[in-house]
């Protein structure tokens, strides 16, 4: 029998749905065991404890059940982040403010102890394509946090009420479990209320928006990005700490992005040179142009990325561009 007091702080664990504190008595007990020379009983329960993570994964995201709409859809995927700073190449004033965020949420306790707070509800506006989703994730990596990604197909219901009250079960969620919240495509939820078109509805949905921007606490950080700014609801806009801008790239800022993005195998072409071929392309773009020459020179054999490999990418996208323009805007957001 493990000893009560570890029990108790495993239940109290599982409980608060103290993620780390679980996982750490419950490791107490399977050393208890071990040491007691219940060797089977000890390997068993180490192999159920680690049993459900995915590979790569070092312990479970969090304890607490992931809301659901009435379809019984998650609204929410949490996940770890896909991105980190060290490969984004942003304009200065964009990365001067991620950094002075990331800064301020790092130093939380030093900034509540005179009373201040950092700055957690982040606006972030721009086309697709230039790294809005990508520095959210970047974000979270930085300060070692799950990505917790809204699903508007979920979250968005034809059911009065139900849209916003899914709104309030992930800010909820976000209040009690740290984590980066992402709302791509926010204009959606935080349209404008008095548009054309507009119906009781989203302005319900509106007013929680809000409500909830207003009220929100805790340690998570939330991040709305919209492709269509012009359409969000003034009030929303105050709501936020911070609104960052995002654009295209220059000249220069295109080169590094090239070289960062190829900097891992050999290359025999100038990225000044495709930095200015590419100038009519997005930074994910660009990236996807990179990974498809290198995609071609691990297949055709070869021990470098060339002008060929890069001109054949190049053309691809061209390609991809020219399907996507037949199709109607989606505005999906990068």
């Amino acid at each position: 029998m493990a000893r009560g007091d570890q029990l108790r702080r495993l239940f109290a664990s599982y409980g608060n749905s103290d993620d780390a504190g679980f996982r750490k008595a419950a490791n107490e007990l399977i050393a208890d065991e071990r040491n007691k020379n219940h060797r089977l009983l000890a390997a068993e329960l180490e192999h159920e404890l680690n049993s459900a993570q995915r590979p790569g994964v070092s312990q479970p995201l969090t304890l607490r059940p992931l809301p659901k709409g009435r379809d019984d859809r998650p609204l929410i995927r949490l996940s770890k982040p896909q991105r980190e700073l060290a490969e984004l190449v942003l304009a200065p004033s964009v990365r001067t403010v991620i950094d002075e965020v990331v800064a301020e949420n790092s130093s939380r306790a030093a900034l509540t102890s005179h009373g201040l707070h950092p700055r957690q509800r982040l606006l972030m506006t721009g086309p697709p394509g230039t790294g809005k989703s990508a520095s959210a994730h970047a974000i979270a990596a930085e300060l070692s946090l799950p990505v917790a990604t809204a699903s508007l197909a979920a979250m968005t219901s034809s059911f009065l009420g139900d849209t916003a009250k899914n709104i309030e079960a992930v800010v909820r969620l976000a209040e009690q479990t740290p984590c980066v919240v992402l709302f791509d495509e926010f204009d959606v939820l935080g349209q404008e209320r008095g548009q054309t078109g507009d119906h009781g509805e989203m302005r319900r949905v509106a007013a929680t928006v809000l409500q909830l921007l207003e009220e929100m606490h805790g340690e998570s950080i939330f991040i709305a990005t919209t492709n269509r700014p012009q359409h969000l609801d003034t009030a929303v806009w105050r709501r936020f700490d911070e609104l960052i801008g995002f654009d295209r790239l220059n000249q220069t800022q295109r080169a590094e992005l090239i070289s960062l993005k190829l900097r891992a195998v050999r290359t025999g072409l100038s990225a000044r040179q495709w930095a200015r071929t590419l100038s009519w392309l997005t930074p994910a773009e660009v990236e996807l142009v990179c990974v498809d020459a290198m995609r071609r020179m691990v297949l055709g054999g070869q021990d470098a990325v060339d002008d060929s490999m890069m001109k054949a990418a190049f053309h691809q996208m061209r390609r991809r561009r020219a399907l996507l323009s037949v199709a109607a805007p989606s505005g999906h957001d990068d």
